[in-house]
């Protein structure tokens, strides 16, 4: 009993300082979402500081939820976590079992691949739409422009010159507009975190059964075969892992949003919560309980549906 009770004793502090550190944030949350609590209102200086008068009880939950800002947040929120999602699991299998076998320079390779997860959130936004998307000075505005002075000289050209004049002038993708700057941020982010995914993907290869492989190519089964039956059953873990762990993140996603947009088109929930917490900070709370429970929702999704369908 007593080898119980001191390892017991040792944990209790860690552990109220850990509930402390969770519940009272959420405990302050789930209170002002219960309240009018507005900043800046003069014609109800009441409303301005937290107060148990100003009970409002579900209204704010009303409030926010008849709002088209909120409704847009959230599908914006899924669109991007679950695009992300898909990207970096497909990228990052088909890139771990493209380098899971000797090459020279493979070291370098690797490190190279898993690079572009230290770079800051902030700075891999501006790299990219600044110097990669731009219409006009980033790669995108250069290369389309190389097309079409190529095109207009191929133009003139003998035998295939009537070909090329039927093709029209290309114009570039402004990613800030309303309508692809959400694409802007999945390929970002796509790129900053498909290392993790490669990372954790090429760990686990190392440990696959090799001998279940060679029976499988003693008995007549291609390449797909193998990678259908075999590794991709091994990485169901894996790949459920990279899952949750990605999700997590990209459902706060808010530096990339703010620099490619100001959330003009691609506002998420984080995003709107920001919005709101400037002046009405009930609406802003009762959304942040909102956000909470779309992230467990999606967590049982995912635990129940890819967790269990791959590692069967």
């Amino acid at each position: 009993m007593a080898n119980r009770t001191i390892p017991r004793l040792l944990q209790t502090p860690a552990v109220l300082l850990l509930l402390f550190w969770m519940l009272v944030p959420l405990s302050m949350t789930l209170f002002f979402s219960f309240i009018r609590y507005v900043l800046n209102n003069l014609r109800r200086p009441e409303w301005t500081s937290p107060s148990i008068d100003n009970w409002r009880g579900f209204g704010n939950y009303e409030y926010v939820w008849n709002q088209d800002a909120f409704w847009l947040a959230i599908q914006n929120s899924l669109l991007i976590v679950c695009s992300i999602l898909f990207l970096t699991v497909a990228l990052g299998i088909a890139v771990a079992v493209l380098i899971n076998r000797s090459f020279p320079g493979r070291g370098m390779v690797r490190v190279l691949l898993i690079s572009p997860f230290f770079v800051m959130p902030a700075v891999n936004a501006v790299l990219w739409i600044n110097m990669l998307l731009d219409p006009v000075l980033g790669l995108q505005g250069i290369a389309v422009d190389a097309i079409n002075t190529t095109i207009a000289g191929l133009k003139d050209a003998p035998l295939v010159g009537w070909f090329f004049s039927l093709w029209p002038q290309f114009e570039p993708i402004s990613f800030r507009a309303t309508q692809t700057s959400a694409y802007a941020v999945i390929m970002m982010v796509t790129w900053q975190w498909t290392p993790f995914a490669i990372l954790i993907f090429m760990t686990s290869l190392q440990s696959e059964d090799q001998q279940q492989k060679e029976a499988a190519v003693l008995d007549g089964a291609g390449a797909w075969s193998q990678f259908r039956f075999l590794t991709l059953p091994h990485l169901g873990r894996p790949i459920a892992i990279v899952v949750m762990i990605q999700a997590i993140f990209h459902l706060s996603l808010y530096a990339e949003i703010e620099i490619v947009s100001r959330g003009n088109g691609n506002k998420n929930l984080p995003y709107y919560i920001g919005e709101l917490v400037n002046n009405n900070i009930g609406a802003a709370s009762a959304t942040g309980i909102f956000a909470v429970i779309l992230a467990n929702i999606v967590a049982i999704f995912l635990l129940r549906m890819i967790g269990k369908t791959l590692m069967e």
